[in-house]
């Protein structure tokens, strides 16, 4: 009798991904930051008998919060890509600090210009708590979350994953693929399942569900985690998921199709992070394969670079020029325009004249080499 032999086919290990640009991933940004633009104007803009257009609107951006969400788990993502070998925590610390506080300062001081030609009070607890970051950790207080430039809150959260952020991924990369697997199955299914429990949550103490899902840094870790998870496994050439196209599709439906059949606290994350999940994934490897996309175009990337000064300056444009045209001085498509415009010069500036020179002078200068001796 002959021997028995084998004939499975041997599947060749996957091969790591050569480190690329994310050019799709930055372009995705955009729409990103455009989605809480609409999502605050909807809601915030004073557009008096305009509201039927404001109501349309408000269906269409029901889960407009859940594109913090999608930042979060990008900046996992795109923090573990471009991740320099043997990078000292406070070197890592430095260049975040450098890219976020200097315009986050700039804002905060035309959010109190803004309030003092409104007319409100500026409270200095509120402000020492926005300028510290420090907003977030601050339970069942929406005017400390949202005071001054309200949208900063998400900033609160994002420094504390970048504290933590030298001190996971080692551990996280010591895990096999089997075990980066079940690390983002368990962070997916917890951000799915974790609204069911913030009614027990909310009667043991006394904190609101806001506050759990949407505000609490702790809790939004588990998003920035996913993101490096994610990252690990498209790296490593381990990532097994849909193309673009079909994750574009299943991120439109729990955008625009499932907010309305669930509650509220789902809207936030819970729909939302499992498609992001995969649009994130797919995109970078598009990148990866060198393959076009609408989120390659060089004006879709350029408005990628200037989306965290878009994310800052926008409510603030919104809530100005509710005051400078009131309701009713012009139609809600006008009105809309006109506040997308402003807020896209005035993140056009923030960019150029404070994000990009503030990395500048917060960074080291790189000393030449020094000349080799003939």
């Amino acid at each position: 009798m002959p021997p028995i032999t084998d004939t499975a086919p041997i599947r060749p290990a996957p091969r790591p991904v050569v480190q690329t640009r994310l050019e799709s991933l930055t372009g995705l940004r955009w729409y990103a930051a455009l989605l809480v633009f609409c999502y605050h104007f909807a809601y915030e803009a004073n557009l008096g008998s305009s509201a039927h257009g404001a109501e349309l609107l408000r269906r269409l951006t029901l889960a407009g919060p859940s594109a913090v969400s999608l930042f979060f788990v990008l900046s996992g993502f795109v923090l573990v890509w471009s991740a320099r070998p043997g990078d000292k925590p406070t070197a890592f610390w430095r260049r975040r600090f450098a890219r976020i506080y200097p315009s986050h300062v700039v804002t905060f001081c035309v959010a109190v210009l803004l309030l003092v030609w409104e007319g409100k009070p500026l409270i200095k607890s509120i402000a020492l708590g926005n300028l510290t970051l420090t907003q977030a950790w601050i339970p069942n207080r929406g005017d400390w979350w949202f005071g001054y430039n309200g949208v900063s809150w998400s900033l609160s959260c994002e420094f504390f994953f970048y504290f933590c952020f030298p001190f996971l991924v080692p551990l996280i990369r010591r895990l096999s693929p089997r075990g980066l697997w079940a690390a983002l199955i368990t962070g997916t299914l917890a951000v799915v399942l974790f609204p069911f429990l913030t009614g027990f949550l909310e009667r043991t103490t006394g904190w609101h569900s806001k506050y759990f899902l949407y505000v609490l840094p702790p809790v939004r870790l588990a998003e920035f985690v996913i993101g490096i998870v994610l990252a690990l496994l498209v790296k490593g050439g381990h990532w097994r998921g849909p193309g673009t196209i079909v994750s574009l599709v299943l991120s439109g439906v729990a955008v625009f199709v499932l907010p309305p059949l669930v509650p509220y606290e789902f809207h936030w994350n819970a729909v939302t992070v499992i498609p992001y999940c995969l649009l994130i994934a797919a995109v970078a490897r598009n990148d990866v394969r060198a393959r076009p996309s609408l989120l390659s175009h060089r004006s879709v990337v350029y408005l990628g670079k200037i989306s965290f000064s878009f994310y800052l300056v926008h409510e603030m444009v919104i809530f100005g020029m509710n005051r400078y045209l009131g309701a009713d001085r012009l139609p809600a498509l006008l009105h809309v325009c006109a506040v997308l415009v402003v807020s896209l010069a005035g993140a056009a500036l923030l960019h150029k004249y404070v994000e990009v020179p503030g990395v500048r002078l917060f960074m080291p200068r790189r000393k030449p080499p020094r000349p080799q001796p003939a």
